[in-house]
This record gives structure tokens, sequence and C-alpha cells, in this order.
């Protein structure tokens, strides 16, 4: 298992999935680590890698229109030649419901298929894993 150098979550090797849990504001820099996650995706060379991202412990938004774009063009870049693959994410409210919208707008047809909502039944259906896989670090 490859822990994340944010303490935001780890890769889980048997299941194929990055789980993340970040806290905090997010901002352009932490959309930017969850969402391309240098150090598992880019640098460890986990392009092919389904992710879940529980944002219930964020506490505020700080992300602009132009930073979420600009995120998806250098995700889009690299992705270009790979697999697509299944990204959701866990919201606790409005705000961040539709900032992961503008996201999955903007990225799909690029790589990428995300799946928000509120529910993580849901989400562990659509990520074909039990519920409690992406629960289990959260609670421990």
């Amino acid at each position: 298992m490859i822990k994340c150098p944010f303490n935001y979550g780890s890769y889980r090797k048997n299941y194929n999935l990055l789980i993340c849990y970040p806290k905090g504001e997010l901002t352009a820099n932490m959309m930017n680590d969850i969402a391309i996650c240098r150090e598992c995706i880019v640098n460890g060379g986990l392009s092919q890698v389904d992710r879940f991202h529980d944002l219930t412990d964020i506490s505020s938004v700080n992300l602009r229109f132009e930073h979420v774009n600009e995120l998806c063009n250098i995700e889009s870049q690299i992705r270009e030649s790979a697999n697509p693959v299944k990204a959701g994410y866990l919201v606790p409210n409005d705000l961040l419901y539709g900032t992961i919208r503008m996201y999955q707008m903007l990225i799909e047809n690029r790589g990428v298929e995300v799946h928000v909502s509120y529910d993580i039944d849901e989400l562990s259906d659509f990520l074909g894993v039990e519920k409690s896989i992406l629960t289990s670090e959260k609670n421990a």
C-alpha cells in the first residue's frame, strides 16, 4: 500500500484504487493534488487506477472556474493515451456537489468518468467495491 505524501489517503493495490480523505479548505493546489495526485498517478506510474475522494471533511472552497479548467487540461494531457478511469466523489453539501459537477463536465470524454454523490453506497457500486473498502481508513 502506498501512503499519500499529503496524508490524504493511500493506494490500495488489491483494488487498483486510490482512496483519498482530504481535510480543510479546497484550493486549486489541493484539487490538483487529489485529482492528478502527482506522487501516485504521475510519479508512481499509476495512471490506470480508479479514485475515491471523500470530501466530507472539506470545510470551505477557494477554487475558481479557471483553476478547475486548468486542472482538467493538465489531467487530459496526462491521460491522453491511457484508458479511462473512474473517479467517485462523496460530498456533504451543495457547494461541493456543484464544484465537482463543474469538474465532471469539463473532464468528461477526456479519460475520467466522474460520479459525484451524497451517498457512499452509490459510489461503492459505481467503483465496484464494498463500502467498507471506502470507509476503512477514515474510521481507523
